[in-house]
């Protein structure tokens, strides 16, 4: 997949449908330091999500100024210690279709504007439910590859 919007509306019909406990990570497929990417977590009291903080980055993979200007203008909050240094979003159980919507879209600009991702085709996921046993998810409808069994 190279279009953004086709991956925006996957992604929320994929995690509006996801199961709770779900966990979600999307990002590139390269080396720690070099990965940016964005978690998501669906507990019986929110629905959160992260975007990767410099800190966890090697230094040619910071977010420069417009980037971060571009993650905060989206509605992200600041990376701070009680999200690991990471980028950071909460909507309250349950959120709506509009919610996940807008999730969706602020990921994307996360993504895209703000780390410089050109494409989806540059992502891969790995998401479970940890309520089933760590039981992998099929998200068929992100458009990208399975990072462990390359399905899409």
């Amino acid at each position: 997949m190279t279009d953004w919007a086709a991956f925006a509306r996957g992604l929320a019909a994929e995690l509006r449908s996801a199961p709770d406990s779900t966990v979600l990570v999307i990002g590139e497929s390269t080396k720690p330091g070099e990965r940016r990417f964005a978690q998501f977590l669906k507990t019986g009291t929110v629905v959160s999500a992260e975007l990767t903080g410099d800190e966890w980055l090697e230094p040619a993979f910071h977010t420069d100024a417009d980037g971060a200007s571009a993650i905060t203008r989206a509605g992200w909050h600041q990376p701070d210690e009680a999200h690991m240094g990471n980028w950071w979003i909460e909507f309250p159980w349950s959120a709506t279709t509009d919610d996940y919507q807008r999730l969706a879209a602020i990921t994307v600009t996360g993504l895209r504007d703000g780390f410089g991702i050109e494409s989806p085709a540059q992502l891969v996921y790995r998401g479970w439910v940890e309520r089933a046993g760590n039981s992998r998810l099929h998200l068929p409808g992100l458009g990208v590859a399975d990072e462990i069994t390359n399905a899409r």
